[in-house]
Formats: structure tokens, sequence, C-alpha cells
């Protein structure tokens, strides 16, 4: 845990290297210092059909970080600061930026390790 799940415009690619954008946000989860490295999960897809306002030309990154419950407001903050802090350098042509967090209901939640 977490899962991280980047949605982005698809026409960012031709600006950004999307897995830059995969690692940042790797490594910006591993600055929090709240999950062991080997526990995050990370990936990307990109969003060919969209709408940014009333333009479909606005490009516009969006991540969901799922995690299980148990941290603190203040710690929640901190994980978002950490992973903003470390797309800044890679997003300065997206016209929006968002970044949520979410608690997992263990209850509704399945994992299987092999």
């Amino acid at each position: 845990m977490p899962h991280c799940l980047i949605e982005y415009a698809s026409p960012l690619a031709e600006l950004i290297d999307i897995s830059e954008l995969v690692n940042a946000t790797h490594k910006g989860a591993i600055a929090s210092g709240l999950f062991e490295s080997k526990a995050i999960k990370t990936r990307a897809h990109g969003c060919d059909h969209f709408l940014v306002g009333e333009e479909s030309s606005n490009l516009f990154v969006h991540i969901t970080i799922s995690i299980m419950p148990g941290r603190s407001d203040e710690q929640k903050k901190g994980l978002l600061t950490c992973v903003a802090e470390h797309l800044a350098p890679l997003t300065p042509k997206v016209q929006s930026l968002t970044i949520e967090l979410r608690d997992i209901n263990q209850q509704h939640y399945f994992k299987q390790l092999v």
C-alpha cells in the first residue's frame, strides 16, 4: 500500500516523459516516510477523451492515492505535499494538477500475494 493511480491528458506524453511522472509520484510517496518502498504501487493511464472546464486542449494530471486507514490528517497532508513537490518540476505546462487521497475500506479490499 498505497496505490497511486495517475490519470493524465494523453497529449501530455508529447511534452514530458510519462515514466518520469510515474517515478516522481512513486518517489514522493517514498519521501513521505509513511510506507515501505516495496509496498508502493504506481501506474499511469492516459485519457484520450477529456474536458477541463470547457476546453479539450487543457492538459491535466489527476492522481488518486488509495491508502489503508489509520493515518492522521497531518500525515495525509504530508503525503500530498511530498508528491506535489516531486511533481512540480515536471508539470509546469499542466493547467490542472490535482491529487486526491482516499482511505480504503478494509472490509471492501482483497489482496492475494503469491
